[in-house]
């Protein structure tokens, strides 16, 4: 158990800003490149973005137009497409774009590459990740119902951050309306998973709202006695009082300790919830002045529902040769999901050439996961006995961004353009308790339980976590165009300057029983947990319980991060029709991780690192090329150069356990990480016809030195991964999309018309060589990277009436095996297997301002497999979605 840390983050920011932050550079906002004339007209947001009945096709086709006015390579979701893919969240939709994929349904992975070559952005600012185990923001915490749209930049600028690799997603909300609207939703859905009974507990009166009303709380009497005594065991408390105490009266503390822990934790079933969704979204302006005008736009989304899944988890030994089965558990469970999000937005525009915006969002997601499982071990497989282990995993991640930006034209003073932004953003995960718990049980030959009594030897755990991070940016661009002739230069010059700090903070606590099933009262143990740790039980001291501190000496640590940055770039417009860009960027990064000791001193690792270890400062310059060759109206060129660079997450380079939330695997940060750096090269051509058909091909190649991957390191705790750099390794590929419609099907008056086809696919390759180690024994030194697939593909095909009161869209999306993680000593990597997406959506407007949306999602039931040699080792069934929602727009 934790006593007050020695010091608080705020000293560690001095510290840091003081000691290892030596020199300050500003840094410039990361704003968007996008055409300057549209930014400059006040009518550009249309009003399709806020009213979906119009045909997707000429939606998309104008998100497609500002593609191709991008300096970048680069891709664009609109309001529209969202809509008609039927996707609810970010991450949903932008698995639709080239080359991207969906990971664990909340990380996109751009051409093969993990979450970590990936980077978000919301509204052009930096947030932080409320994930611990993610530096990127998981993207299924923004619904769809809150975004304009999504830009997807896939080659490098010198205003974007060097820790660029695959892709940057920047999410855009609404700031100004072109007329007041409301817009009211309401859905329900049913998975085909719900026809089994959900798993439950009493978890307090709040869980509707998705928080924790204090029922699962650390109790601060357990907080208080560690600090007054340094511990809780009845030996801490007798040598923190300086034996004013005696034993007996110390034991007594002890358990009364434990009778403050929420007990009251038997899972039961019940029938599962019918699932709910809502939003409320409106928005208004008012004219200030001839030329001023104000807007606002807020939106609200509640989603509540709880998904029954069935998991399997395999650890393998031996090798190649003679593979062996170590560990096989076989899980059911129910997870609980409320979501919560709120957005209010003002744009104030005091004229064509003077804007000021500001963006406020609130998201706040938590998962009540509830799970049953069987667990066998090598020493029990083929044998009646096994464990029965229960797990109650309750979260909420919650994330607070307030911006500040602004865009400026002074037409006096030789059109230069001035944009700027301020945001301030806190993210945050609590879980206030997880409980673990198992029981010896025997099973018959139909596997049902003949007799089941509580697992003393494994203690049941409560561990209590919460991860604070917080994150502040700011920057300003300046623009300024000079023509000569035909040719028309652009110059910028920015600064940005992002901090972050983080304090994350687990105490894990075990109930400790000295009775056995075979003492004179063990027949408590087989009763359920409740009744086993009941007022009565512990008071009487029966069991011979003691609560103690199951810590280990790192579950905590605390960190910060500086990196200021400058830019400065060119673009040379040859008379619209060839365009060079030359950028270069200038970066200083300083972080800071330490893990602390239970007791808030920093630790060493048993003296395996210095402070300095945790230390990092490097800073370094990342040019940034780009050529656009428009051959005619219809068709263009596109080549990139750059250098970027991605670096170790907070996580990964602090020395402290933590567990996947999604696969339930352990991991161990590194200190030792280094960033990776990444020589970039992009070539695309584009073809946009004049009936809104459109075309392209392009090819990709990435250097990458020093990768960093997750490995299975040797251990005989079972299976354990740490991240390592590997020596080097890359990438490449081509990728090719089509936007056709199939009136050339038929005649004018055909059905044809009213149908169009939207299609990308991406094949690619990569290659990483990693080196034998004392942790570790990779058995290919040689492999693919890390959630790399060699090919990606989707496929859609919609439907437009011509009345407009019908569209439907049918969507398949799937990638080909990708490596989880490498393996060891002999046993082959572990490969996640090819998910079949099939979604399908309709959507009927019986009126102008209604419309009924229907929604099928994994139609093919598809199912998470991870395969080792060959045999299933990770499954997990989501089952098939069905939803339905009204929506009114006043």
């Amino acid at each position: 158990m934790k006593t007050t840390p020695l010091f608080t983050l705020n000293k560690l920011s001095l510290a840091v800003a003081s000691a290892v932050l030596l020199s300050g550079v500003a840094s410039a906002n990361t704003v968007n490149t996008a055409n300057t004339q549209k930014e400059k007209d006040p009518e550009y947001f249309p009003v399709e973005r806020i009213q979906i009945t119009g045909r997707l096709r000429t939606s998309a086709s104008a998100a497609t137009e500002e593609r191709r006015e991008q300096v970048q390579v680069g891709d664009i979701l609109g309001l529209e497409q969202l809509s008609r893919t039927g996707d609810s969240s970010a991450a949903a939709a932008l698995r639709r774009v080239t080359g991207l994929t969906l990971k664990d349904g909340k990380f996109i992975y751009v051409r093969g590459l993990g979450e970590r070559y990936s980077s978000t952005s919301l509204n052009s600012a930096v947030v932080p990740s409320p994930d611990p185990t993610r530096n990127v923001v998981p993207l299924d915490m923004f619904p769809a119902s809150i975004i304009e749209s999504l830009s997807v930049q896939k080659s490098a600028s010198a205003d974007r951050p060097a820790a660029f690799g695959g892709g940057h997603v920047d999410i855009r909300t609404l700031s100004t309306p072109v007329e007041p609207f409301v817009k009211l939703s309401i859905g329900t859905s049913f998975n085909t998973n719900d026809s089994n009974d959900a798993f439950s507990y009493n978890g307090g009166g709040d869980e509707w709202k998705g928080k924790d009303d204090g029922t699962r709380a650390l109790a601060s009497a357990i907080t208080n006695t560690t600090n007054q005594y340094g511990g809780l065991s009845p030996i801490d408390i007798i040598t923190g009082s300086n034996g004013s105490i005696n034993f007996a009266d110390a034991a007594k503390l002890n358990r009364d300790l434990a009778l403050d822990l929420h007990r009251d934790m038997n899972v039961t079933t019940e029938s599962t919830d019918q699932p709910l969704n809502g939003n409320l979204a409106f928005g208004t302006n008012w004219d200030i002045g001839d030329e001023g005008l104000l807007g606002v736009v807020a939106a609200f989304a509640y989603k509540n529902e709880q998904s029954n899944y069935e998991k399997t988890d395999i650890e393998l030994d031996g090798d190649a040769n003679q593979t062996q089965v170590e560990n096989d558990k076989r899980v059911k469970g129910t997870d609980t999901k409320v979501k919560f999000s709120a957005m209010f937005n003002m744009g104030f525009e005091l004229d064509d050439n003077h804007k000021i915006e500001s963006f406020t969002t609130y998201l706040s997601d938590s998962s009540d996961d509830v799970s049953v499982a069987i667990e066998e071990t090598i020493d029990t497989l083929g044998e009646p006995n096994a464990l029965q282990v229960y797990d109650i995993d309750f979260q909420q991640r919650t994330l607070l961004s307030n911006q500040l930006k602004g865009t400026h034209y002074f037409e006096d003073w030789w059109e230069l353009e001035l944009k700027w932004q301020y945001s301030d953003s806190k993210s945050s995960r609590r879980a206030p308790s997880e409980l673990s718990y198992t029981y010896n049980v025997v099973l018959d030959d139909a596997n049902a339980i003949t007799s089941r009594h509580l697992n003393t030897q494994d203690a049941p755990k409560y561990v209590y976590s919460q991860l604070d991070d917080d994150m502040e940016n700011f920057g300003f661009d300046l623009g300024l165009p000079v023509a000569f002739d035909t040719t028309v230069v652009t110059f910028k010059a920015g600064y940005q300057f992002v901090e972050r700090s983080r304090t994350s903070y687990a105490t894990r606590l075990g109930l400790d029983v000295g009775l056995r099933p075979t003492d004179a009262n063990g027949d408590i143990l087989s009763k359920e947990f409740s009744d086993i740790f009941s007022d009565e039980n512990i008071n009487s001291n029966v069991l011979d319980v003691e609560l103690k501190d199951a810590s280990t000496d790192t579950e905590d640590y605390i960190a910060a991060e500086q990196n200021d940055a400058v830019y400065i770039s060119a673009e040379l417009d040859f008379d619209d029709e060839l365009i060079f860009y030359a950028g270069l960027r200038y970066e200083d990064f300083r972080r800071v991780t330490l893990p602390l000791e239970p007791d808030g001193n920093i630790s060493d690792e048993g003296g395996r690192y210095e402070i300095s270890d945790y230390i990092v400062q490097e800073d370094g310059f990342f040019p940034s090329l780009s050529m656009t060759y428009k051959e005619d109206d219809l068709s263009q060129w596109r080549v990139a150069l750059s250098k970027t660079m991605v670096r170790p997450d907070l996580r990964e380079v602090s020395p402290v356990r933590f567990q996947d939330p999604v696969t339930g695997f352990d991991f161990f940060g590194n200190p030792e990480l280094k960033s990776s750096a990444i020589y970039n090269l992009d070539a695309r051509w584009e073809y946009y016809s004049e009936t809104g058909d459109n075309y392209s091909i392009g090819a990709f190649y990435k250097d990458i030195d020093a990768p960093i991957e997750p490995i299975q390191r040797i251990s005989e705790a079972g299976r354990q991964l740490k991240f390592y750099n590997a020596n080097s390794g890359f990438i490449y590929g081509i990728e090719a999309e089509a936007l056709q419609g199939l009136a050339f099907l038929g005649d004018a008056k055909s059905i044809w018309q009213q149908f169009f086809i939207a299609a990308n696919v991406t094949l690619s390759d990569s290659e990483i060589e990693i080196a034998q180690s004392g942790e570790i024994d990779p058995t290919n030194t040689k492999r693919r990277m890390t959630g790399h697939s060699e090919w990606v593909t989707n496929f859609q095909i919609s439907f437009d009436s011509k009345d407009e009161a019908h569209n439907a869209t049918l969507v398949y999306n799937v990638f080909g095996d990708r490596v989880a993680y490498g393996g060891r000593g002999g046993l082959d990597d572990v490969y996640e297997q090819p998910f079949h997406s099939l979604d399908f959506t309709y959507k009927y407007y019986p009126v102008e301002d209604m419309s009924i949306s229907f929604k099928a999602k994994n139609l093919l039931d598809e199912q998470t497999t991870y395969e080792q040699q060959g045999i299933e080792v990770y499954a997990k069934e989501p089952g098939s979605k069905y939803s339905i929602q009204l929506s009114y727009k006043f």
